[in-house]
């Protein structure tokens, strides 16, 4: 008899003698009838996961021979499961616009997964399609276990946590810059670790661009992970939204402990540095961690690159004597380079009088457009837009007057694309 969750044919009707799974006395009555054949080609099997808008089973791929995921679009509330165990119908049918727009949402997380397809740390889709009145997408099967489940009391070994980290941290950073793309949902639970060891972010429900939909925002959390902006719908988010989540997850990777949630946090809920709570952590990682914590999103780090860039500054107590630079690019060309004196402030502009590196010729360009300088107390970058047309950091407007702390793998440009400054670090032969 076929497995519902491994899809041997070592299934006794009660237990797996292959996987061990059980098959549950009682059935919820909301997901699919196990076996049905979708598209004529995918074998559904158990649930293996439900929340507010879908439903996501184990399933068996005939045309390629192999165990997949299925995500079915089923909105909690708005439909009911007919007697045949697989197509819907609504509950209400003034509830029929709310069912459409979030199956367009749907189709939206599918597209969004797809276009990452070539990244190794994000789930693979298969295939997209609609049926049985709803819409479903098949993902790679994922054999390992969630992150939330992997840590131990105490936390994870040091060297693992950094490894997962940087995986995962390096993903978001390229959604973020390459695609636009915020998470908005990232947490122990929807991170997975496969069985060969590989780091993969799931659950992109929540993903939203947020180059061109900065308007308004569906209400999306998960206490302890979610930043203060994601509790109002209106509230501006950006790639400090995901930071917030990224470095909650990593706290709990190394403590097993949840930090509070931030409404509380703003009320004045505390909690433990990370060193005090894992000794073997350096102060500089611990502090980079709380920068990106912050509660004002205005005073949080700004970018998940330069997050991970604290943090691997952090594991290397040893000192390394660096030079630092800043070259001009006009057109994607580098038309010159100028070094940084530490700590001292340097301003960008195109007048020769009012500016110490100047684009000549370039009217977009303020008199005096940013201050750049080198901060060698917090070893980082610093910029402050003095300008009439702004200076952007990773395509965001940064606010003038105020100073803001950047790496050398975030993109600044002034005024426009055409003009950009690249921050560079080399080390002192």
């Amino acid at each position: 008899m076929l497995c519902p969750n491994c899809f041997s044919g070592q299934f006794n009707g009660e237990r797996c003698m292959r996987c061990g799974y059980l098959m549950p006395e009682d059935e919820n009555g909301t997901d699919m009838r196990l076996f049905f054949r979708l598209k004529n080609r995918y074998i559904v099997g158990r649930s293996i996961g439900a929340g507010g808008f879908g439903i996501t089973y184990s399933a068996y791929d005939l045309q390629n021979d192999c165990r997949v995921a299925i995500k079915e679009y089923f909105p909690s509330g708005i439909v009911s499961r007919n007697s045949d165990g697989i197509s819907i119908y609504y509950t209400r049918q003034n509830r029929i616009p709310e069912f459409k727009h979030g199956l367009a949402r749907f189709k939206d997380e599918a597209e969004v997964i797809r276009k990452l397809n070539h990244i190794s740390t994000v789930v693979n889709i298969i295939d997209t399609f609609e049926e049985n009145g709803t819409a479903y997408y098949v993902m790679e099967y994922i054999d390992g276990i969630s992150l939330k489940n992997l840590v131990p009391e105490g936390g994870l070994n040091l060297q693992l946590a950094n490894e997962i980290l940087k995986h995962i941290g390096y993903t978001v950073d390229l959604m973020h810059k390459e695609y636009g793309y915020l998470h908005r949902d990232i947490s122990p639970e929807n991170i997975m670790i496969s069985t060969d060891k590989r780091c993969v972010l799931i659950d992109f429900g929540s993903a939203k661009n947020y180059y061109f939909e900065n308007s308004e925002y569906t209400v999306t959390l998960k206490h302890g992970f979610a930043p203060i902006e994601q509790y109002s719908s209106v509230d501006v988010q950006g790639p400090y939204t995901d930071l917030y989540a990224l470095a909650g997850t990593y706290y709990y990777t190394l403590t097993k402990t949840v930090i509070p949630k931030a409404p509380d946090r703003l009320m004045g809920a505390e909690y433990a540095p990370l060193h005090e709570i894992r000794p073997d952590v350096p102060l500089r990682v611990s502090e980079a961690v709380d920068r990106a914590l912050m509660i004002r999103k205005s005073e949080r780090t700004k970018t998940v690159s330069q997050f991970l860039d604290e943090v691997e500054a952090g594991m290397h107590e040893e000192e390394i004597s660096k030079e630092h630079y800043v070259g001009v690019m006009i057109d994607g060309k580098e038309v010159r380079e100028i070094k940084l004196e530490d700590d001292a402030e340097t301003i960008v502009g195109k007048s020769a009088i009012h500016s110490d590196i100047v684009f000549e010729g370039c009217p977009p360009v303020s008199r005096a457009h940013c201050m750049i300088m080198f901060d060698s107390q917090k070893r980082k970058f610093c910029i402050e837009d003095m300008s009439v047309n702004g200076t952007y950091v990773n395509y965001q407007k940064i606010a003038p007057g105020q100073r803001y702390y950047v790496g050398s793998n975030d993109i600044i440009n002034l005024a426009n694309v055409k003009y950009r400054l690249v921050l560079k670090e080399r080390v002192n032969t």
